[in-house]
């Protein structure tokens, strides 16, 4: 698992990795400072305790409740320790057996993991047009420049409003279950100026961030967030509506046949009782599918949300089995054929129909209004950090 949290300087993100294993060489990882100088401090403070040259390779790890950083003549141990760059521009790099080589800036904290000492946590506080132009490159990557912007925007304000998500611990996952964060070498030029084109800007409601989830085809309608999942309560910002723009996206229509012998096998797992069939529920006006009733040979007929109903399909089949909750579905002999719209949540800001917007000349502003109801946009110092309510994803 991986975590990013956002410091009191709102222009630093956090980003933590956990290395997990069972041995020292387990949890041995190389770090290669490719571009720059580093400086090693202890908790203690005062002057650096190791300093690392351009080019330089260590070995970080964990012994007992301490963290070391080894090269091949000294080491250092200590319950944290702190990697900060002594050059402008300096970078690092970070592979081991678990995890692949990422580039990245900013500075690195080594510290056990605060619920068991066999994983090492690494903290990457990256500056924030680096974490942007990164995460733009990674989860948008369509080639115009109105619609990077818009994901931009987007992209910083997710990062920055998340820290309420995890009790203000942490912000998000880099992975998918979050915002894909891989550091410095996915970085495009067109990301890297969106970031810098939008510099500080955010999205609001009212004068608080907002929760500024976004996804891939819409497949014609957006969603109400408490149609997309369990929320709470309605969020005015995350309003469905008509999406003119989807209509050249690649996954505006799609089928998919499954195994019904599969399927209900793998409900079944779920609900620790025969699973017979299920049946569409409840739809909204235009479509999207809102529960699925699950009938048990308890004759039991729980209800389950469309989107988890769709997560759990896609965790036990395939990965995108079902690509939305927009779905009609029938069954036709041994299989299951489901027919639907759009790919993911459908919450937000529709990223194929901020490129046909793009492409049609309307400019990220256009964009990000389109997608987010009554939003202004506006520099994050501006913006009240204090105000911020948990998210409801």
């Amino acid at each position: 698992m991986r975590f990013m949290r956002v410091l009191e300087h709102l222009m630093i993100i956090h980003c933590i990795r956990f290395l997990r294993g069972i041995s020292l060489d387990d949890l041995a990882t190389t770090v290669f400072f490719t571009d720059g100088p580093l400086a090693v401090y202890l908790p203690s403070g005062g002057p650096p305790a190791m300093r690392l040259q351009t080019g330089e390779t260590v070995v970080a790890g964990i012994r007992q409740t301490d963290v070391y950083v080894r090269r091949k003549n000294n080491g250092l141990y200590a319950t944290r320790l702190d990697l900060r760059p002594a050059g402008e521009d300096a970078s690092w790099s970070v592979s081991s057996d678990q995890l692949e080589a990422r580039t990245y800036s900013g500075e690195l904290h080594l510290a056990p993991a605060p619920e068991t000492n066999a994983s090492l946590l690494l903290v990457n506080d990256v500056p924030l047009n680096d974490y942007v132009a990164s995460v733009v490159a990674e989860e948008y990557g369509l080639d115009d420049r109105a619609g990077t912007r818009a994901m931009a925007v987007v992209a910083r304000t997710y990062g920055l409003f998340a820290s309420a998500k995890f009790g203000g611990a942490y912000d998000q996952a880099d992975g998918t279950a979050s915002q894909v964060y891989e550091g410095l070498d996915v970085i495009t030029d067109r990301s890297r100026r969106a970031a810098r084109a939008t510099k500080n800007e955010v999205l609001t409601y009212d004068g608080n961030l907002i929760q500024s989830v976004y996804f891939s085809s819409s497949g014609g309608h957006t969603a109400n967030n408490e149609d997309g999942w369990d929320a709470e309560q309605p969020l005015p910002y995350l309003r469905g509506r008509d999406d003119p723009f989807d209509e050249g996206s690649p996954h505006h229509r799609w089928s998919v046949t499954v195994d019904r012998s599969s399927l209900l096998q793998m409900l079944t797992r779920d609900q620790g009782t025969l699973v017979e069939g299920f049946v569409i529920e409840d739809k909204a006006a235009h479509g999207r599918v809102e529960t699925v009733k699950i009938l048990r040979s308890d004759e039991k007929t729980p209800k389950m949300k469309a989107n988890a109903f769709r997560l759990l399909v896609n965790r036990n089949l395939e990965a995108v089995t079902l690509k939305s909750t927009w779905f009609t579905a029938r069954r036709q002999g041994d299989q299951y054929v489901f027919e639907g719209r759009g790919f993911g949540h459908g919450v937000g800001l529709s990223q194929w129909g901020a490129h046909t917007m793009a492409q049609r000349g309307r400019s990220y502003r256009e964009i990000l209004r389109f997608y987010y109801t009554g939003v202004e946009i506006k520099p994050v110092e501006n913006v009240q950090f204090d105000s911020i309510t948990a998210p409801v994803a």
